[in-house]
C-alpha cells in the first residue's frame, strides 16, 4: 500500500495518527511516563483457504492480501491429513501476514477511517479483549471493505485481525478508544 494513497486520501499520515492517539492517551492518564503507556506492538492478520477455494483463487487472496498490507504472506500448510475435513498433509489451509511500525500504522488508519465504514449498516465493533487485555480479535466477515480489494473482487474472504500490545493493562482499550477504533456504545 503506498503512502502517498494514504496521505492523500486522508490528509493525516499514520506518524501523526499515532503521534495524536499518544499524546491524547498521555493527558488522560495524567502525564505517566511514556514509556510505561500501552502501545500495539504488531497485528496478525489470517486468511483460513482451506478447501473452500481452488488453487488459482487461494493465489488470488494472496494478491489481494499483498495488496491490503504491502507485504507478501507466509503461506500456513496442514501438518497432518484429517479424512472427515477432506484435507491432506502439505495442503494450503491459510495465509497470514504479522504488520509492525509504519506498516501496522497505515494499516489501521486505513481500517479505521477507510474501511470500516464502508461496510453495510455499520453500528461499531465489538470490544473482544482477551482475558489480561493484552490483545485485540477483530473479524471482518468480508475483506471487500477495502478500497486496496475493492467490491469488485472475483474471491470474496473474511479476515481475522489480532491487535497484540506490549504489555497486558486495563488501559489498552483506551488506547484504541484514543485511535478513534468505533466501539459498539
Amino acid at each position: 500500500m503506498a503512502k502517498s494513497q494514504n496521505t492523500t486520501t486522508l490528509k493525516i499520515s499514520a506518524t501523526e495518527f499515532a503521534t495524536k492517539a499518544k499524546t491524547d492517551l498521555t493527558t488522560d492518564l495524567g502525564n505517566v511516563n511514556s514509556f510505561a503507556l500501552p502501545k500495539i506492538s504488531k497485528i496478525s492478520i489470517n486468511v483460513g483457504v482451506g478447501n473452500k477455494f481452488d488453487p488459482k483463487q487461494k493465489q488470488e487472496v494472496g494478491e489481494y492480501l499483498q495488496k491490503l498490507t504491502g507485504q507478501k504472506p507466509k503461506v500456513i500448510l496442514s501438518s497432518k491429513s484429517i479424512a472427515a475435513f477432506k484435507l491432506r498433509k502439505g495442503e494450503v489451509v491459510g495465509l497470514m501476514v504479522t504488520l509492525r511500525g509504519a506498516k501496522m500504522n497505515d494499516f489501521l488508519l486505513n481500517l479505521i477511517y477507510v474501511a470500516l465504514p464502508r461496510s453495510r449498516d455499520f453500528k461499531g465493533i465489538k470490544a473482544s479483549f482477551d482475558a489480561n487485555n493484552s490483545s485485540y480479535s477483530l473479524w471482518l466477515e468480508n475483506a471487500n471493505i477495502f478500497p486496496a480489494i475493492g467490491f469488485d473482487a472475483t474471491v470474496n474472504f473474511g479476515l481475522q485481525m489480532n491487535v497484540t500490545f506490549n504489555q497486558a493493562d486495563p488501559n489498552n482499550q483506551l488506547l484504541l478508544q484514543k485511535l478513534n477504533f468505533p466501539f459498539k456504545r
